[in-house]
């Protein structure tokens, strides 16, 4: 049907014309959203991260230091502050034998509607000199 292996060569190439513009088309939107959507899930894991650190820290200064729960929960809004979280609540619990701090807040997301609940409790034994 082909006298050289050049027509061969031209036919196939002539069929594929246009095909990596498309390809190219079809899966940038794709890498877009893996993209946005890496970027966000790292957003939520270090708001996660910075009130786990937050907490940690209080109910250590609570368990250990002796300190009060309200300088505690000051402590942890402080910490939070210049963070970009919303709604943050503390919750302290102090017992005998162990302290339980809880803080809740809202992590933002990159588009409107992509925010999300964070809730963290760390609990902390108490430990103080018995006489």
């Amino acid at each position: 049907m082909f006298d050289s292996p050049c027509d061969v060569d031209v036919v196939r190439c002539s069929g594929d014309r246009g095909s990596t513009s498309l390809a190219a088309a079809l899966l940038a939107p794709l890498f877009v959203v893996l993209l946005f959507a890496a970027f966000q899930a790292a957003l939520w894991g270090h708001a996660r991260t910075e009130t786990r650190v937050a907490a940690a820290h209080s109910a250590a200064q609570v368990a250990r230091v002796d300190a009060s729960p309200a300088a505690a929960e000051a402590s942890i809004r402080t910490r939070l502050a210049d963070r970009p979280l919303d709604d943050v609540a503390v919750a302290i619990d102090e017992g005998a034998e162990l302290v339980v701090v809880t803080v809740t807040a809202t992590a933002p997301g990159i588009l409107v509607g992509t925010s999300r609940p964070i809730r963290v409790t760390v609990a902390v034994p108490v430990e103080r000199i018995v006489e």
